[in-house]
């Protein structure tokens, strides 16, 4: 999936900020393959933000090489209709990166398995999204899980939250916060604190962590603050992919006002 990695790269770059959650909505067939991952209630419609509304576009195929379901997010209401409209048009041009690698990977795959004599295990794509909004942000996030054999899937997720104002602006972790706070040094003590608490718990090492990184994905949920994780990140695959939840007390002082404004 390096395209498709390549291209929400490149136009989170100049376009949205990240946020929200998802999790696996569809796994690789066949006896012989891995468990399915519970699967999400997609495409549930969440309070947006008012007047924007994020609707599915669905991208079906089934072969005996792959099966493919995309729900791609299409997003319309938003106040820059420019930035609308570029933002859409990469949605959909990440699925389609991400469709035809899978079919091309698929092909192959059968090739070999027919030349080889291996069993076939079909190749299987998931897209899903998931809506949440917070004040004047549009929140939602891209779930990708891909199976290409082997023990496992992996599933990517990409966070967005866009301030629905006249001109849209990326913003990142960092510019949530007032000048001359050291921001990752605060949320990484707290991130600490929790994972202390957890291996407390358990009676291991359950996470390794040092740092949150300058482009890490978060979130904002019921006005908390969430730091999130991918897979193998900070934690074995058994732990999925970790997030943590800072309380908006121990954050909201340290905004900027202009943040603080649009998440009311």
């Amino acid at each position: 999936m390096s395209s498709f990695k390549s291209a929400a790269t490149s136009f989170l770059g100049t376009a949205v900020l990240l946020t929200a959650v998802a999790v696996p909505a569809l796994a690789a067939p066949a006896a012989t393959s891995p468990a399915k991952p519970v699967a999400p209630a997609v495409q549930v419609q969440k309070p947006q933000a008012q007047g924007v509304v994020i609707t599915p576009k669905t991208i079906l195929s089934e072969t005996k090489e792959h099966a493919i379901k995309v729900n791609v997010p299409v997003i319309s209401g938003l106040e820059d209709k420019a930035f609308q409209a570029q933002l859409n048009a990469a949605l959909l041009k990440q699925a389609q990166d991400a469709i035809a690698e899978t079919k091309q990977g698929a092909k192959e795959n059968a090739a070999d398995a027919k030349k080889y004599g291996y069993d076939l295990r079909p190749y299987a794509l998931d897209i899903s999204y998931e809506v949440q909004s917070t004040g004047k942000l549009v929140s939602f996030s891209v779930q990708t899980y891909v199976y290409t054999g082997g023990a496992h899937g992996m599933t990517d997720v990409t966070y967005y939250t866009i301030a629905n104002q006249p001109k849209a602006k990326q913003l990142t972790l960092g510019e949530l916060f007032q000048p001359g706070y050291n921001y990752r040094t605060i949320l990484n003590q707290l991130i600490k604190q929790q994972i202390k608490e957890v291996n407390a718990k358990e009676g291991y090492e359950v996470y390794s962590f040092e740092s949150i990184a300058d482009n890490q994905s978060f979130s904002f949920e019921k006005g908390n603050l969430v730091i999130h994780f991918s897979q193998y990140e900070i934690a074995p695959y058994a732990a999925g992919m970790p997030s943590f939840t800072i309380s908006a007390h121990r954050f909201q002082n340290l905004l900027k006002p202009e943040i603080a404004a649009l998440l009311k």
